[in-house]
């Protein structure tokens, strides 16, 4: 899985996590990487870098991942009180099919029922005990 602990002065972008869903890499590992450290990676920016970084449009993959992608970062947009970037808003960046993420029963109902407005506007439901109220941890997390 590629790092993305480099902050913006070192080039971080949401291009890089195109090319972790592109990578050649399992699905928990895509997973992590878009629930978990870019949530964390963004949240340790400056307010003016993560602004910065919402800008560019990270490269579409023509999968369904694209949806997730654009669901986080309009997520922790708005929970670091940042304007939405128009870019999630385009058509390749939504789900016709809703994609319930976990297999698990229970986990899969409580990712319907506690959707923030950004993963059901996406069509997307990820376990919601991966979303941290504040759009990521400051540091990794070690049950």
């Amino acid at each position: 899985m590629q790092d993305h602990n480099d902050g913006m002065s070192a080039g971080f972008s949401l291009a890089s996590y195109s090319r972790t869903i592109a990578a050649d890499l399992d699905d928990m590992d895509r997973y992590r990487a878009l629930m978990h450290q870019l949530p964390r990676q963004f949240h340790s920016l400056t307010e003016a870098d993560q602004a910065e970084a919402l800008l560019d449009p990270p490269p579409l993959t023509g999968t369904r991942w694209d949806a997730l992608l654009a669901a986080v970062v309009e997520h922790i947009a708005r929970l670091h009180r940042h304007r939405v970037p128009d870019w999630v808003s385009e058509p390749d960046r939504f789900l016709t099919v809703p994609w319930v993420i976990s297999t698990n029963p229970v986990i899969a109902a409580d990712s319907v029922l506690y959707a923030p407005a950004s993963f059901i506007r996406h069509s997307v439901f990820p376990d919601p005990l991966d979303l941290d109220a504040r759009g990521g941890e400051k540091h990794a997390w070690i049950p």
